[in-house]
């Protein structure tokens, strides 16, 4: 479910904004994901793994869980980029998308897990894709965002995407 579409910057500003909204729960976990483009406008998405806690081997954007030593989502998100793509790729976040709220089931732990997953938008600017993490990550595909099989997103994937498309002239 769409949670809100205004940026915010850190921790403290999301339990503001969560506050007032009874359909998340009072334990939930953060992550960040870019949904980056390449300079042929192609969404790159990635393929997880068989290490992934959820959602293996559908496509996704690029990211992760925020950490306590993160100082905001940005820099969260910064972090994931770096670990995921490695350091020879340039990735920058250019505009945040929205906020989604989302319940998982972690294989791990075989628990369910309640996600908000704070997604952006941004670009390649150069430099090569590595898969730094092969046992959650089984490569990169680019896709042209009106010709993307549904059923191979993740479920949160296919939210955003779905955003995406309704908001193209806004987010592109």
């Amino acid at each position: 479910m769409e949670l809100f579409s205004d940026e915010v910057r850190d921790m403290k500003e999301l339990a503001q904004i969560l506050q007032d909204k009874n359909e998340v729960p009072k334990e939930y976990k953060v992550a960040v994901i870019v949904f980056a483009f390449d300079k042929d406008n192609k969404i790159i998405l990635q393929r997880r793994g068989p290490g992934c806690r959820d959602e293996r081997f559908k496509l996704e954007g690029i990211g992760g869980g925020v950490k306590s030593t993160d100082s905001d989502f940005r820099s969260a998100l910064h972090r994931e980029i770096t670990e995921e793509v490695g350091e020879n790729a340039y990735i920058s976040i250019d505009t945040f998308i929205t906020a989604i709220g989302e319940k998982t089931l972690d294989l791990r732990d075989n628990k369910e897990k309640y996600w908000i997953l704070l997604a952006y938008k941004g670009t390649l600017q150069g430099g090569e894709l590595e898969v730094a993490e092969p046992d959650k990550n089984l490569g990169y595909e680019r896709y042209d965002l009106n010709n993307i099989e549904e059923n191979e997103l993740s479920i949160a994937a296919k939210k955003f995407y779905q955003i995406m498309k309704e908001n193209r002239k806004h987010i592109f």
